[in-house]
C-alpha cells in the first residue's frame, strides 16, 4: 500500500531544520495552526516525513521567535495572541513604520516610485482574498522600509517580522478589512510619492492603529467587549465579578 505524501512539503535546497522551521512558521502565520494548537511530535514528524530530532530543533527555534510555547510536562502549543502582545507590538510598529514612511517620502526615486505603484496595483486586485492580499501587504510595508534608506530601522523591523505577519493574517481575515486596508495603503503611497513626509508618517501611524484596533476586537473574548447601550455595571454584577 502506497504511503501518503507528507502534508507539509519541504524544499531540498535548505537544511532540514531550516525547512521544518519555514513550513511550521508559515502554517502558524497563515492560521493553519491556530493559537493554542498543541503540536503532537510523533504525528507532526510523520506528516513532515522527518525524524523527531530535527523537528525538536525547529520547535526550539520557533520558541525563540515567540511563535511556539512549551509548557513543562504538558506539551508544545502555538502561542496564544494576547492583548498585551498586540498593544506592545503595534506601539513599536507605529513608531518604526511611521518613521520609515516619512523617510521614504524624503528620499524620492523614480524607479522606487514605479515599484510602489506596482505593489499598490497588486493590492487593488487582491482585496477579495485576504490570504493573497496578506502577501502583497507585507511587501508594501517592506518596500517602504527599503525606500527609507535607513538600514538600522530595517534591522529593528526585522526582529518583529514574523509576529507582524501572524497578526496581519488575523486582522485581514476580518470582514471588509482588506478593502479598508487598501484605501489606507493608497493614501500612504500617495503621500510618499508626493514627498509629503509628515503626512506619510501620520497616515502610516493611523493605519497601524486601525489594524491594532481590529485585531484587538477579534481576540478579545465576547464577555469582555462593551455592549451597545449598556450603562455602568450594577453593584451586584460588580460583586459577582469581584
Amino acid at each position: 500500500m502506497a504511503q501518503p505524501a507528507p502534508v507539509l512539503s519541504l524544499e531540498n535546497h535548505q537544511s532540514l531544520r531550516e525547512r521544518i522551521v519555514a513550513r511550521l512558521r508559515q502554517a502558524i502565520i497563515a492560521g493553519d495552526l491556530p493559537p493554542k494548537t498543541r503540536l503532537m511530535e510523533p504525528e507532526l514528524a510523520r506528516r513532515l516525513g522527518v525524524s523527531r530530532t530535527p523537528l525538536r530543533e525547529a520547535i526550539r527555534h520557533l520558541e525563540a521567535e515567540g511563535l511556539l510555547t512549551t509548557v513543562s510536562r504538558v506539551g508544545t502549543f502555538v502561542t496564544e495572541v494576547s492583548p498585551r502582545d498586540v498593544d506592545d507590538t503595534y506601539a513599536i510598529r507605529g513608531v518604526l513604520e511611521g518613521l520609515a514612511a516619512r523617510q521614504a517620502a524624503e528620499n524620492p526615486d523614480p524607479a522606487k516610485a514605479e515599484q510602489l505603484r506596482a505593489i499598490l496595483a497588486e493590492l487593488a486586485r487582491k482585496t477579495s482574498d485576504y490570504r493573497l492580499y496578506h502577501e502583497a501587504a507585507g511587501r508594501f510595508h517592506e518596500v517602504i522600509f527599503l525606500f527609507s534608506g535607513n538600514q538600522r530601522l530595517q534591522a529593528m523591523y526585522q526582529s518583529l517580522t514574523h509576529q507582524v505577519a501572524r497578526f496581519r493574517t488575523l486582522s485581514l481575515a476580518m470582514p471588509q478589512r482588506p478593502t479598508v486596508s487598501y484605501r489606507e495603503h493608497r493614501r500612504i503611497a500617495e503621500a510618499i510619492l508626493r514627498g509629503r513626509g509628515a503626512e506619510a508618517e501620520r497616515l502610516m501611524r493611523a493605519h497601524i492603529e486601525g489594524a491594532r484596533a481590529v485585531l484587538r476586537l477579534r481576540i478579545t473574548p465576547a464577555e469582555e467587549k462593551p455592549r451597545r447601550g449598556s450603562g455602568p455595571r450594577s453593584s451586584s454584577t460588580s460583586r459577582r465579578r469581584g
